[in-house]
């Protein structure tokens, strides 16, 4: 297997821009570089950054984000590349556009808090009629991602739950074991270790108890308990990622052999 390191791309100005190109699938194939990549919001990207992703080959932008978010902090998109709105839910349930005094006030008695929204808000990634649409859109446009050495972006706010699951299907489609799956979702706390620790010790200053910092921490990072919650509501609930994607993504046995051919070598 490939040794995973962070996977981050030479982004100087964004959060959590990582390739998934290099990951060895269970039939040794290995996804192609510049294809795929998962980010956080593109809203603060310098005039070096959309350069790069430009000459990076970006073709397809997918914004999971809901409208309030992109209205607050719109993609600065890479010149020649698709813009693609794609909201999973209708307000932003995983909280990571939340102001810290709405959470203060929901968590500040319950230090679990943040940890059990997390697991609601990726239940409603699963069973939501509007996350179910915005998978299925996604995928329609990783299809349409077919010419060499085009890559496409897909990224919510943090870059780590819509787009951690999201990873998780296509990944899951591509062939690639779960072990590697769950290690790229864990990465986001490896690259994004340095923010979530700052953001914490500045609310630590303004007097946020200790139930509050350990809700932000819950919500700004990933634990391997979200992505296993996900795995067994799938499953509980259709017998398998595979079946997921079956089912609900409507991928057909053609549709994945189109997906392979396209993102492995």
């Amino acid at each position: 297997m490939k040794k995973l390191t962070n996977q981050l791309i030479g982004i100087t100005s964004g959060r959590n821009f990582r390739e998934l190109g290099g990951y060895q699938t269970l039939s040794g194939k290995t996804i192609k570089m510049h294809k795929l990549l998962r980010t956080g919001n593109l809203a603060d990207l310098s005039p070096f950054d959309l350069d790069y992703l430009k000459d990076y080959g970006v073709k397809y932008v997918v914004d999971f984000r809901s409208q309030e978010e992109v209205d607050h902090q719109p993609d600065r998109v890479p010149e020649g590349a698709e813009y693609d709105f794609d909201p999973v839910f209708s307000e932003d349930l995983t909280n990571s556009s939340r102001s810290i005094n709405d959470l203060d006030n929901q968590s500040k008695d319950d230090a679990d808090f943040g940890f059990n929204h997390m697991l609601f808000a990726y239940e409603d990634m699963i069973r939501s009629d509007s996350a179910q649409s915005a998978y299925r859109k996604f995928f329609a446009k990783l299809m349409e991602n077919d010419q060499p050495s085009q890559s496409l972006i897909f990224h919510c706010t943090a870059g780590k739950d819509r787009t951690g699951f999201g990873a998780l299907l296509v990944l899951t489609a591509l062939g690639v074991p779960l072990r590697t799956i769950k290690q790229d979702y864990l990465l986001t706390n490896i690259t994004t270790k340095d923010f979530v620790d700052g953001m914490v010790e500045r609310e630590k200053e303004q007097g946020k108890n200790k139930n509050t910092l350990q809700s932000i921490r819950d919500i700004q990072s990933v634990h391997p308990e979200y992505i296993d919650h996900a795995i067994k509501v799938m499953t509980d609930d259709y017998g398998s990622i595979n079946d997921y994607l079956r089912e609900v993504i409507q991928l057909s046995s053609a549709d994945i052999m189109d997906l392979r051919r396209i993102y492995l070598d």
